[in-house]
């Protein structure tokens, strides 16, 4: 009959589509060694293959009616998969005992309804309420990680899964068997849902794949941003950060405020000499950790190369640069660095400069730093100085 859906068809359509991205994301865990959660993923579409695959060599071999309820399985236990996968990309405990328990539980439910006798809507309906269940559970970490960070892959991610939770939970509640629904009817209303959930399987698989590419992209960014060494900005960091200020302040039009210290490790070659470089990178390793311990969460702490740092502070005058920079040259020296060589007491030398005029260009503000550095550490080393 024209405008007839075929519920055979579609979930031919549904299978085909769940081997697709399969495939594509078998390929991407692979790659990506199984990080981000998408050994998860992977499963959760695995899961559908196999479960539909199984299902409909069921209903070809005129199978019990319990195999029959194989399909249903498949989407609770892809729905569970999707939480651990979720859990498993945000970083945070995967909670599996108790989601597999929980998987576990409603796949027996369904094959127990039918085992007495009940007809399969029923074990449609329970299984669907139950995939909706474990949507939620992948839903409100998305949320709350929106509301640290927004982004298109994340918000994406949380619009199919709340889409995919009201689905399952609205498509359980119309096919559940009822004397007054016509046998039609109900074939219709489960047709129609089926093109929803290919749909939304399809914007599944593409919000994986964009939060996978988001993440490796952030890591390459931050292997071009971050030294490696010490976790702090580096210069190529530092320009980009201080870009994309500038014109943040240019479109509130409030200029920065900017006090700079350069700081450089006093004799640092002898430790280098005496202990061995393992060793000089410990200790700016821990110099990268005290700077970030001192700094605000609004400032800058870079390592621009060797053991020369720079902290920039946003809106602090010149006395104000002095006192933090005296503090900052404390929290180094006063307590010793733990090294494989021991406990090695560190020195800095730092030098202090204030923007002047608004505006004044970074390098102008650095270099007037530097030469502060310099007149600290002819003055001796171990000691503050400020360019005035």
């Amino acid at each position: 009959m024209p405008g007839v859906l075929h519920v055979d068809t579609l979930l031919t359509v549904y299978l085909m589509v769940a081997v697709l991205m399969l495939g594509v994301l078998v390929g991407g865990a692979w790659q990506a060694r199984g990080r981000y959660g998408l050994w998860f993923w992977t499963g959760a579409f695995a899961a559908v293959v196999l479960a539909q695959s199984a299902r409909d060599w069921a209903v070809l071999e005129g199978g019990p009616a319990p195999l029959l309820t194989l399909g249903h399985i498949g989407g609770v236990v892809s729905a569970g998969l999707v939480a651990l996968g979720v859990r498993a990309f945000l970083g945070l405990r995967l909670h599996w005992l108790a989601l597999l328990l929980a998987m576990l539980v409603m796949a027996l439910l369904s094959i127990v309804v039918v085992s007495l006798g009940q007809p399969l809507g029923v074990s449609l309906s329970l299984s669907l309420f139950g995939a909706g269940l474990l949507r939620a559970v992948a839903l409100w970490p998305l949320v709350r990680a929106l509301r640290q960070e927004f982004s298109f892959p994340l918000s994406l991610m949380a619009t199919d899964q709340a889409l995919s939770m009201l689905a399952h939970w609205l498509r359980g509640w119309m096919v559940m068997p009822g004397p007054a629904t016509p046998a039609a009817q109900t074939e219709q209303a489960n047709a129609l849902w089926l093109l929803a959930f290919i749909a939304l399987l399809l914007t599944q698989g593409f919000a994986l794949l964009l939060l996978v590419n988001q993440r490796l992209t952030h890591k390459i960014l931050a292997l071009v941003e971050i030294d490696p060494l010490t976790g702090l900005l580096n210069r190529r960091g530092l320009d980009d950060r201080m870009l994309r200020l500038h014109q943040r302040a240019a479109t509130s039009q409030r200029p920065l405020q900017l006090a700079a210290a350069m700081l450089d490790l006093d004799h640092f070659k002898l430790i280098n000499d005496r202990h061995g470089h393992a060793v000089g990178d410990q200790v700016l390793v821990e110099l990268g950790h005290r700077l970030q311990q001192q700094v605000r969460a609004s400032d800058l702490a870079v390592r621009l190369g060797g053991e020369e740092f720079v902290v920039l502070w946003f809106d602090v005058g010149a006395d104000s640069a002095t006192s933090m920079a005296e503090r900052l040259r404390q929290s180094v020296e006063q307590v010793a660095f733990a090294t494989d060589a021991g406990p090695l007491h560190v020195g800095v030398s730092i030098g202090v400069a204030s923007q002047g005029a608004a505006g004044e260009p970074l390098e102008a503000l650095l270099k007037r730093a530097d030469a502060a550095l310099y007149e600290a550490k002819r003055m001796g080393r171990h000691r503050v100085v400020n360019a005035g």
